[in-house]
């Protein structure tokens, strides 16, 4: 275990630490703006889709991922609340009550990416069998998919709060 610490690149200590900042950050009510919401969702989703091993059996790997990213969004909309969500001062964004979620959140897809990326170098003949490209392809669609169902439920709260302008 020692030797694995050890042997992990230091950029991804540095991730691990943005992750958990942001994290504990979110403890204290914070502003999530707009742009934000319909940022962070397509990078993490190319970021997963990205990582995925496509070279056994492609559209089984994109089955079960899409699969595990539609599973994720739903589970999502259920445990992320509205309850204290309120639209900030200049109406561009939302103020979120603190939350132990979020840090969560960050540390479930950290995991995930981190174990894979382990399983990689240490047993690359191991993650290459087709039952570990699809188990990859489903954790980390759950992940990307619990980030996307939190944002989908954060822009419908801001999209009902937001008052109707006139034309």
């Amino acid at each position: 275990m020692l030797n694995t610490l050890q042997n992990t690149p230091w950029w991804v200590y540095a991730i691990l630490l943005l992750l958990c900042y942001y994290g504990i950050k979110a403890l204290t009510p914070t502003r999530e703006s707009k742009t934000s919401l319909l940022v962070t969702p397509p990078i993490l989703l190319a970021w997963s889709l990205y990582s995925l091993n496509l070279t056994l059996n492609p559209p089984l790997s994109l089955t079960c991922w899409l699969t595990a990213v539609l599973i994720g969004s739903l589970a999502a909309l259920l445990i992320f609340s509205r309850k204290g969500i309120e639209l900030d001062d200049s109406q561009t964004g939302l103020i979120l009550p603190g939350s132990l979620k979020t840090l969560v959140l960050y540390l479930v897809f950290f995991a995930v990416n981190y174990y894979f990326g382990y399983q990689a170098a240490v047993q690359p003949e191991l993650s290459a069998t087709l039952q570990m490209v699809l188990f990859k392809a489903c954790a980390s669609g759950f992940a990307s998919g619990l980030f996307c169902g939190r944002t989908l439920k954060l822009y419908r709260i801001f999209q009902t709060l937001k008052p109707m302008t006139a034309a």
